[in-house]
């Protein structure tokens, strides 16, 4: 049976059945006397290959909405297990029309979807407003480029540090220790084989252009149309009182 670790400096990575980058943002410095909430906001690869006692793991986590942000051909091809779920509520949200990698970099990509994709950005936000938008887990295919971006977004929403929204995406590659830099995943055609690597340098770089480019993730934010009022309702929902001993977990 799956557990999640209750010690703080453990808990962050959950280990699920079915899963390979399932992680927790809590606990990280989140602005004078704050922190971000434990079990609130969370990250992960694809949920497509889960068994039935990691579903009702997640449920049991307080989990009531989950993000999918592959690409249409990804979701046909390997369906989320909370799809069509009937107590957790379900967003797919095409963060990328295409995969501007081979081009661009993973760090080109990262900008390209602060740049262009700012409208599904938005939608991922309004979802978490929603009624039972919290708890959350947001992910992709290996849960650390989409993945990455969004949830750096929020963080730094969140007033997380950039340091600790760089080191938060960095551990994507612990995630994957020990499976030779590559994420084979049984698409039930193919295999298909996803870099793991997530280089510091490239969130950091990616921080700098949300600052220097955008004014930041609450301006960029209200470019898009969320309110003051908005961004303030999601902040408070996704921190809280800062535990000292908690904090950088």
């Amino acid at each position: 049976m799956p557990s999640v670790s209750q010690t703080p400096e453990l808990r962050r990575h959950i280990h699920l059945d079915g899963t390979r980058n399932l992680r927790d943002t809590g606990g990280y410095p989140a602005g004078p006397g704050r922190q971000t909430r434990w079990h609130t906001l969370l990250r992960s690869d694809e949920l497509t290959c889960l068994p039935a006692h990691a579903v009702a793991e997640l449920r049991a986590l307080g989990v009531r909405h989950v993000v999918d942000l592959r690409w249409p051909d990804e979701l046909e091809r390997s369906p989320n297990a909370f799809a069509s779920d009937a107590q957790i509520r379900y967003t797919s949200v095409s963060l990328l029309a295409d995969d501007p990698t081979p081009h661009a970099g993973l760090d080109g990509m990262y900008r390209h979807i602060l740049d262009d994709r700012w409208a599904q950005l938005g939608e991922v936000a309004r979802s978490l407003l929603a009624p039972d938008g919290l708890p959350v887990v947001i992910g992709c295919a290996a849960g650390k480029d989409r993945t990455g971006v969004t949830i750096a977004l929020l963080l730094s929403l969140c007033g997380v540090p950039d340091d600790v929204v760089t080191a938060d995406y960095a551990l994507s590659a612990d995630a994957f220790a020990g499976l030779n830099a590559t994420f084979p995943l049984d698409d039930w055609r193919r295999i298909l084989t996803f870099p793991v690597e997530s280089p510091p340098e490239f969130m950091a770089s990616t921080m700098a252009h949300l600052a220097g480019e955008h004014g930041g993730a609450r301006a960029l934010l209200r470019s898009i149309g969320l309110t003051d009022a908005d961004l303030d309702a999601l902040v408070d929902a996704l921190t809280e009182p800062a535990t000292p001993a908690e904090a950088r977990a």
